[in-house]
């Protein structure tokens, strides 16, 4: 009696649109090895794609078979369509189960392979799957790339998108509640003043945890302003194509951002320093080997932690962290801001909200005309579901959508209406700025401190032990401030009057880093 190991397979998508099962699959082999006098010696049920032979269960087989070579000499299936849909590979697994003494064999295809013209017929059998496996992708590969050309994106949602289905049923893309992250992170890189990796970081602290070679791909994709890219194709080449969906910045945002990331302007890139005791690491210039000095914490014997300015390897500058931003910070309290900038100050901010109040209330009618329409959105929703055109999951779906967005109108509304009777908070914030620079600095967090240095300076700091240095100063900064005659003495012990110089002294210890936002 002969011996047969059955192997069965199903994939989901034939299962559903064809009706293969595999309970049928088994009847037929079980019938089929009654009347050929066959011993099934074992059965694989496998629910997985025959494009490749890494199929769980096959492995399986194939594993028992090296281990028992006698264990069976037929290979049982129904079609060789359940064996395999590669031509390629299906050769070479029947030279290998033939080589451990198995014959691979469709019951419903019966081939001697023992006679050569039976090849032919095993190439078709073959063949003929693979080919409708090919059709079946190249179709979906053309539908896919035809929608993509109207605009309509073909695939899961990126970042600061989801899918949902609209009011006419079909599969489209809005933004979600990582959208205002993904707006803040062009917004900020459009600045040019940190590095990509620390906007990153603060996406993560947002909630939006990416990758750093994920984010990257995130910030060049123009899906964001409303585009999308299409791919070259044999003889047509890529292009860019307006997308269907709601874009979350601008083209003009979003180019800017490109030529940032490209090099085609020019970069104003600095990292944040991660240490609240380091603010000045990467705006300090070594005295001695012109590099920038980086900042770290050495641990001394009592288990204290002392930071350090130090130069990179090779050079011995090392200065304690604690007297440098102490000095730069005793240095803010020598600008002094002239009272007619802090009077024109206070002029400006009370022209600018008087001035606005009628465009606030033109705007204040649109917000409200806005929050109108999409609650009626909802409701002609609600209708639909009612009336049974739509489904209540669908009604949720739209329901989802409008709502986050009347929260927003509602919010900026809100804030429309408040801002008038703020204008004193306003006021107040900016004079305290004006009028304690240095107090607004040390209580700052330290990205707030990292724009107040490159607002201040101009140049990069650069610490000297044995004496102090002139320097040049934001020229917004000079024009409406002077600097107090506590630090103005020069190396050579002369006295200069500062408010009328561009140049300026500072205390033992410095010289400002370079300008990279007005003050």
């Amino acid at each position: 009696m002969r011996k047969a190991i059955l192997y069965i397979r199903v994939s989901t998508d034939e299962q559903a649109d064809k009706g293969y099962s595999l309970k049928h699959q088994d009847e037929q082999l079980r019938k089929y090895c009654e009347m050929q006098n066959i011993h099934v010696v074992e059965l694989f049920k496998e629910d997985y794609s025959a494009k490749t032979f890494n199929r769980p269960e096959f492995t399986k087989l194939l594993n028992g078979l090296k281990k028992h070579r006698a264990k069976a000499d037929l290979i049982l299936f129904t079609k060789w369509d359940r064996f395999s849909r590669n031509t390629g590979d299906a050769y070479g697994m029947i030279n290998t189960l033939n080589k451990l003494g198995a014959e691979p064999q469709a019951i419903e295809q019966p081939l001697d392979l023992t006679i050569p013209e039976n090849k032919i017929m095993l190439a078709f059998y073959l063949a003929a799957p693979e080919v409708e496996n090919d059709r079946r992708a190249l179709n979906v590969f053309v539908g896919m790339r035809r929608a993509k050309k109207e605009g309509r994106w073909m695939a899961t949602a990126p970042r600061g998108y989801k899918n949902i289905t609209n009011e006419d049923a079909k599969k489209v893309i809005v933004p979600s509640e990582d959208a205002t992250t993904i707006k803040w992170a062009f917004g900020e890189l459009s600045k040019g003043i940190y590095h990509v990796d620390e906007i990153r970081r603060g996406c993560n602290q947002k909630g939006l945890k990416c990758s750093k070679n994920n984010f990257w791909h995130l910030i060049k994709n123009p899906v964001y302003c409303g585009k999308l890219h299409i791919p070259a194709y044999k003889d047509e080449e890529a292009s860019i194509v307006d997308g269907s969906h709601e874009p979350l910045i601008s083209e003009e945002l979003f180019e800017k951002v490109q030529d940032i990331l490209t090099g085609r302007r020019r970069k104003l890139a600095y990292k944040i320093c991660a240490k609240e005791e380091l603010p000045l690491r990467g705006f300090i210039t070594c005295p001695k080997c012109g590099k920038k000095l980086t900042g770290s914490a050495s641990t001394g014997g009592s288990g204290i932690k002392h930071f350090y300015y130090h130069c990179t390897k090779g050079c011995p500058e090392r200065t304690k962290a604690f007297e440098i931003n102490d000095t730069f910070s005793d240095y803010l309290k020598t600008i002094i801001f002239k009272n007619e900038v802090q009077e024109l100050y206070q002029s400006i901010v009370k022209t600018v909200f008087t001035s606005n109040s009628e465009h606030k209330a033109l705007n204040q009618n649109q917000i409200q005309a806005e929050i109108h329409k999409n609650r009626e959105r909802i409701n002609n929703a609600q209708q639909l579901m009612l009336d049974g055109v739509i489904s209540s999951l669908e009604y949720k779906e739209i329901k989802k959508r409008y709502e986050p967005i009347i929260d927003g109108l509602v919010q900026e509304h809100l804030g429309s209406t408040q801002a008038d009777s703020e204008f004193k908070k306003y006021l107040k914030k900016g004079l305290q700025i004006v009028k304690t620079l240095d107090s607004v600095y040390d209580t700052a967090p330290l990205p707030k401190k990292q724009q107040l240095i490159r607002s201040v300076c101009k140049e990069n700091l650069q610490f000297e032990k044995d004496g102090v240095r002139t320097v040049t100063l934001n020229r917004m900064l000079t024009l409406i401030s002077s600097v107090s005659g506590q630090y103005s003495h020069r190396k050579n012990g002369t006295v200069s009057d500062l408010s009328l110089l561009s140049h300026h002294v500072i205390p033992k210890g410095f010289e400002p880093p370079t300008v990279r936002t007005g003050i």
